[in-house]
């Protein structure tokens, strides 16, 4: 667990070191407050290189009527925006890939 203290996951935690440390280049951002706290690190992560996903469907404003607009931003800019659905299916079909040898890869 990361505690953050911060609307930022990545201000003063070790999140950045620990992605780098395990070979991550990828950020799936879900939780609440997207147009605070998941809009935040969405835009953090972007700037320190990581593609990032954001869920639609599992990420949730302080005000229904912010959420879409907060998407809007994410995805024109900083994210692909996906349903949790569409984030499984791209996992799982990633996961199922055949590498150069013709293996299924484990991510």
């Amino acid at each position: 667990m990361i505690r953050k203290p911060s609307c930022d996951a990545f201000c003063d935690t070790p999140l950045d070191t620990m992605l780098r440390n395990l070979a991550r280049d990828t950020v799936i951002v879900t939780g609440t407050l997207t147009n605070y706290c998941c809009g935040t690190t969405a835009r953090q992560a972007y700037e320190r290189g990581y593609k990032v996903v954001v869920g639609s469907d599992v990420t949730a404003a302080d005000d229904e009527s912010r959420q879409e607009p907060e998407l809007a931003v994410l995805r024109k800019a900083f994210a692909l925006v996906q349903t949790a659905e569409e984030i499984t299916n791209r996992l799982t079909a990633a996961t199922h890939a055949p590498d150069d040898e013709g293996r299924a890869k484990i991510a």
